[in-house]
């Protein structure tokens, strides 16, 4: 059994592809028996107006900023060909069928930035996370993210071995979309391409890359009557939102009733009118609230980001435990013996990780932190340097890694 398994860990494409191929049925059968909930929202909500044809709409504000365009229309080919808005399993099953290959991707990228041996640790760490075999019965855009930025990943390092037109598309837009989709992504995945890519490739994918804004701009400009260059209402409204009751980190720092009151009514009107208002809103919280205090929750917050949001902190059941808390736990463990290894041996690759999971939290942790599935945006990311604490540990206990093939 020992020496299979030696052999198996020699072979990686043909490990990871068994992996695959023995994960997927597993994930759908614990998504049927234990009817795990699918939860949707405002994606939800925007794909079912597309479907109706009424636009990229939410609720009864009309056309949104909100939320990208990425997410709502994988929800509305799903409910166009006939899926259950009550119960909409199969994009849940895609996404379970994403995920069950990422331990593949996370391998291949990984040899491609550090060695094969970090990419099958990170690659069987992915496996084995418990987070990421519950999070695609949530209708949101992290599973998406996830997959496609890693595969983006390796896209980049094939552009520059050999440019391909079908790979410079992907590259350059994915890296646009993100700008709209998930702002906080756009910085890190810059400074990968400029890490990366030679000058006269890095130039061609910046310009693909604006394409994907100029139109998104555009559509805002015709649709509200002035350019929306990202996710315009949601950067105006999350802030604001978050010193609510209810979402606020602390009863020490919730806005006035009177203040509350007024984002109440905003959340009912057309984006056109609230959006201006949220931002003009944020402004007085900022003043009534005082710097020194948006300093002090905005420390506290990037601290929840690293462990549990508020709301689940009283959650002591074993799923919890065994799904997020102890994984938590362990790769908080490992990601800081894994930077004080990886700053000697893999510097260039520890810093990019410790700069991404920085930008990841200072964003959060000045707007929101109101759901527990913000971490996993960035933690796979952080799998490599808990692939490097794995590696160092073994090497430290003098014991000799697999050859690789």
């Amino acid at each position: 059994m020992i020496d299979w398994l030696r052999r198996l860990w020699g072979q990686p494409e043909r490990l990871f592809v068994l992996i695959a191929v023995l994960q997927f049925p597993i994930r759908v059968a614990l998504q049927f028996i234990a009817r795990l909930p699918i939860n949707g929202f405002e994606d939800l909500d925007i794909a079912l107006h597309l479907v109706r044809g009424e636009g990229f709409s939410i609720g009864e504000r009309g056309p949104t900023t909100a939320k990208g365009p990425i997410y709502p229309f994988f929800l509305a080919l799903f409910l166009w060909l006939g899926g259950d808005p009550s119960y909409l399993w199969q994009p849940v099953i895609v996404q379970h069928l994403l995920l069950s290959w990422m331990p593949f991707i996370m391998y291949r990228l990984g040899s491609h930035i550090a060695s094969p041996t970090i990419g099958k640790l990170a690659g069987l760490l992915f496996a084995l996370h418990p987070s990421f075999l519950y999070y695609p019965t949530v209708l949101e855009n992290t599973v998406l993210f996830i997959f496609f930025t890693a595969l983006w990943g390796i896209g980049v390092y094939r552009l520059r071995e050999k440019l391909s037109w079908g790979w410079l598309a992907f590259v350059g837009v994915w890296w646009g979309l993100m700008w709209i989709e998930k702002p906080m992504a756009f910085l890190p995945m810059a400074i990968g391409l400029i890490w990366v890519l030679p000058q006269r490739l890095l130039w061609r994918t910046v310009l693909v890359g604006f394409l994907p804004i100029f139109a998104w701009a555009l559509r805002g400009y015709s649709t509200f009557g002035y350019f929306t260059w990202t996710k315009t209402y949601a950067g105006q409204h999350t802030f604001a939102v978050s010193w609510c009751f209810g979402i606020a980190v602390s009863p020490d720092y919730v806005v006035s009733d009177s203040l509350a009151c007024a984002m109440d009514s905003l959340l009912r009107l057309p984006e056109s009118v609230s959006g201006p208002a949220f931002e003009k809103l944020s402004r007085e919280i900022l003043t009534q609230q005082g710097l020194p205090k948006l300093v002090r929750r905005t420390l506290l917050q990037a601290a929840i980001f690293w462990w549990i949001v508020p709301r689940y902190w009283n959650d002591q059941s074993l799923k919890f435990w065994v799904v997020r808390k102890l994984p938590v736990i362990l790769i908080n463990t490992l990601f800081l013996i894994g930077t004080l290894y990886g700053l000697r041996f893999y510097p260039r690759l520890t810093l990019y990780v410790l700069m991404s999971s920085l930008v990841f939290t200072l964003f959060y942790a000045l707007n929101q932190v109101a759901n527990t599935r913000y971490r996993l945006d960035v933690e796979w990311l952080q799998l490599y340097v808990c692939a490097i604490a794995i590696e160092g540990v073994l090497r430290l206990r003098g014991d000799e890694l697999p050859k690789e093939t």
